[in-house]
């Protein structure tokens, strides 16, 4: 309980207020690591799901489930979204369902998409509809650019020739394709849900500080009116 000192109103309540922000931190911080832990084991488990290409060079995977991962940038921020993609492709990696192109792949799309809602961000912290179309549609170009410039350096290194490195991104355009549109069409709403979840599992701080405004502001009437008072 506060009492009604000169400074101890002030003090209280800055008390109260940064308890209320630690518990806060507390429930942000468990919500981020059970999001994570969920879509890192999404991605593993949906991983027969990713798009497979046949070419000369042999078979190349299109990572689509790793969309998820882009899809958390919104939400857990870029540097956790780049360590769950390379943590999740690390994982298929030793069960044979990724291989060390794809994790440079993925890991420079997360990258660059988490520049894409820092972009967006700027504009407006709470991102719209629009801004998530934005980035569901630049995640879908960067990843079918870093996919066609992966198999450029593939075709190179098979054939050793210009013309060689152009067919084999060629062949593989179809399923670089495809993948961009998964990440063009999936990841906002994906990002959208994960968002209204947080929303819902999180309690809104703005009410709190505009709470703790008004309490403020109502002491300050009283004292100032409590002084003029006294000055009668």
């Amino acid at each position: 309980w506060c009492s009604f000192g000169s400074g101890s109103i002030s003090t209280c309540l800055a008390a109260r207020y940064r308890k209320e922000a630690f518990i806060m931190m507390k429930r942000v911080r468990l919500f981020h690591v059970i999001v994570w832990l969920i879509i890192l084991l999404a991605i593993c488990l949906l991983s027969p799901l990713n798009l497979h290409g046949v070419l000369p060079s042999g078979t190349v995977i299109a990572p689509v489930t790793s969309l998820l991962a882009i899809a958390t940038i919104p939400l857990l921020g870029m540097l956790n979204s780049a360590l769950l993609m390379v943590v999740s492709q690390l994982i298929l990696l030793g069960f044979n369902q990724s291989d060390w192109l794809t994790v440079v792949v993925t890991a420079l799309a997360t990258l660059f998409s988490g520049w894409v809602v820092r972009w967006q961000q700027a504009t407006s912290q709470e991102l719209r509809h629009q801004q998530m179309i934005t980035i569901g549609i630049s995640s879908g170009l960067i990843i079918l650019v870093l996919l066609e410039l992966a198999y450029l350096i593939v075709g190179w290194r098979l054939t050793g020739s210009s013309n060689g490195m152009i067919e084999i991104a060629r062949l593989a355009l179809p399923t670089s394709l495809l993948t961009g549109l998964c990440y063009a069409f999936l990841v906002p709403p994906i990002s959208i849900l994960l968002l209204r979840l947080g929303k819902k599992w999180l309690p809104s701080s703005t009410n709190h500080e505009s709470s703790n405004d008004s309490v403020i502001i109502d002491m300050g009437k009283k004292q100032k009116k409590k002084d003029q008072d006294n000055q009668k």
